[in-house]
């Protein structure tokens, strides 16, 4: 009975995802926002200015009186806002879902024989990133929270680490989010674990030797595309067909520089072979700013991850030097670059969480950062380096629509931001309530639930987390689990927001009820439809 009951449960998800199918396909409504700041980057500010959003391409931006409102916009009311251009991260991790690397069993030993292979799975430049994504809604979310609007995504294992794409983070499936991929090589100067290259300077005779044996492998391949008689057929080689594109053809290789030794041996490298090398990282640019100037072509993208590198002069001399460091020092990096007049791009590169880029950026401006560059560095100058300015990085007529409203001058502390247009998609921020009452409940732990509706019941289990007011934590059962956020008990009224993967796709559901210390009861919403919820608690040591 217990599992008829679960296949009709399942049936109505079924129907819902059909539902879901067919009703969200994608539109973009044409937007009219009226009466903003616009701050197009490229060009001179305009008030009380309207922007025309139509096909996801802006259509027309200018003050008021100038542009004219079409009759189908959606109005967009935006008096005292700013609209600013979507920002981008030139260089993240973020939406991967990386294959986990097999642990050695114990007791056994690493053999010669196995050892070129371990070397040839330590190393994958053939890696692509379009392959790994699984973009999350919350992690989209935490973007948008923040005006992120574009992303680089790149591996960030071994020493070869893979091959980036490009993408607009739209708030749907990872197809549609992609803007270009591959981008760029991505290498670290890491050293491999438990075999060859053991050593820094063995990595850089690793790679140097990689480069001068694709050159030598496409040289052969191309002589005898040419002309084949009288020469033996080149082998094919999967690790040196990867390389090949930046190698020979010059496509972009991302240098991760963990510190100012990695800048000095990127430049040798891309000097030596010629490379379309960006140095990435580089949170020690300012220690050889005097070398970067002579090479200012090489484009720059620094991380906002201010934590110095283990070899860092200010690491191993007491905490208060180490705390001076991560506060004083290291943000003032771009602020230096920027006295030397060099070009560079802000990047998350390093940081753990979306929410510390807007505070590090505020650190960058606090340390001499001027606001307006900041801004650059995170719009015109990465579209630039990443090849993509004549369609994103400022706001223009017939570029993409990525554009965010925000409460007042973006990297103000104060600032939030209040809308995102991704692809003239509309995503509004929604701020989560604050729980106005006190709770004195507390529903952290782990509780039994059945939730009914008229096609069956489904047995799970809940597992919350309380900071306060704020529940987090998920929910499980034979459909897989679920992730609760953005909860808020106020009193006793339960307010929860579900992100669901049923069947491979990904819906949200709301649930609002009451909360006792043992009792749980309310309804969850998906659509049009509601479910009955009722929870008991499970007593510590029974689960």
């Amino acid at each position: 009975m217990k599992i008829k009951k679960n296949r009709l449960f399942i049936c109505l998800f079924a129907v819902i995802l059909l539902f879901t199918a067919t009703s969200s396909a994608r539109v973009t409504p044409t937007y009219a926002i009226v009466n903003c700041t616009i701050i197009p980057v490229t060009g001179s500010p305009i008030k009380n200015g309207i922007i025309i959003i139509r096909d996801g391409l802006i259509e027309s931006l200018g003050p008021q009186g100038k542009i004219s409102i079409p009759e189908d916009a959606e109005i967009i009311k935006a008096e005292g806002l700013f609209a600013y251009p979507g920002l981008i991260d030139a260089h993240t991790n973020l939406f991967l879902e990386l294959p986990k690397e097999e642990p050695r069993r114990p007791g056994t030993t690493r053999t010669a024989a196995a050892e070129p292979r371990q070397k040839e799975k330590a190393q994958h430049p053939d890696l692509m990133a379009i392959k790994l994504l699984k973009p999350k809604k919350t992690a989209v979310a935490d973007l948008h929270k923040i005006g992120i609007t574009t992303v680089l995504v790149a591996p960030e294992r071994g020493i070869y680490a893979g091959q980036s794409v490009l993408l607009n983070v739209n708030g749907e499936k990872a197809e549609p989010m992609v803007i270009k991929s591959p981008v760029a090589l991505h290498v670290n100067f890491t050293t491999a674990r438990g075999t060859y290259p053991s050593s820094l300077m063995g990595t850089m005779a690793f790679l140097r030797q990689s480069f001068l044996d694709t050159e030598h492998y496409s040289s052969h391949k191309s002589q005898f595309t040419k002309s084949s008689r009288g020469l033996k057929r080149p082998e094919y080689n999967p690790f040196l067909e990867a390389l090949s594109p930046y190698v020979v053809k010059k496509s972009p290789v991302f240098f991760n520089c963990a510190n100012l030794e990695d800048i000095k041996r990127a430049l040798r490298l891309i000097k030596e072979f010629k490379l379309n090398g960006f140095l990435t990282g580089a949170n020690e640019a300012w220690r050889v700013a005097d070398l970067l100037i002579k090479n200012a072509k090489v484009p720059l993208l620094v991380s906002l991850n201010f934590k110095p590198p283990m070899t860092s002069i200010y690491v191993n001399q007491g905490e208060e030097l180490k705390k001076k460091a991560e506060e004083e020092i290291y943000p003032a990096n771009a602020a230096n670059l920027h006295k030397k007049r060099l070009t560079f791009a802000l990047t998350s590169q390093g940081l753990k969480k979306p929410s510390d880029i807007p505070k590090n950026v505020q650190k960058a401006i606090k340390a001499g950062l001027p606001k307006e560059e900041a801004l650059k560095a995170m719009t015109i100058i990465p579209a630039k380096f990443l090849g993509v300015s004549s369609f994103l990085g400022s706001l223009e007529p017939g570029k993409i629509a990525n554009i965010i409203l925000t409460s007042g001058e973006i990297f103000d502390e104060k600032t939030m931001v209040k809308r995102v247009f991704v692809d003239g998609i509309s995503f509004e921020i929604k701020k989560p309530p604050k729980g106005e009452k006190p709770t004195k409940v507390n529903i952290a732990g782990k509780w039994s639930a059945t939730v009914s509706s008229p096609m069956g019941e489904l047995e799970t289990t809940l597992e919350i987390e309380q900071d306060g007011n704020e529940i987090s934590g998920s929910i499980s059962s034979n459909m897989g689990k679920w992730e609760i956020r953005d909860g808020i008990l106020s009193g006793n009224e339960l307010a929860l927001s579900i992100e669901a993967t049923i069947m491979g796709e990904t819906m949200d559901m709301t649930f609002n009820g009451t909360a006792e210390n043992d009792s749980i009861e309310g309804t969850i919403a998906v659509m049009e439809w509601s479910m009955e919820l009722k929870a008991k608690r499970i007593p510590d040591g029974e689960f």
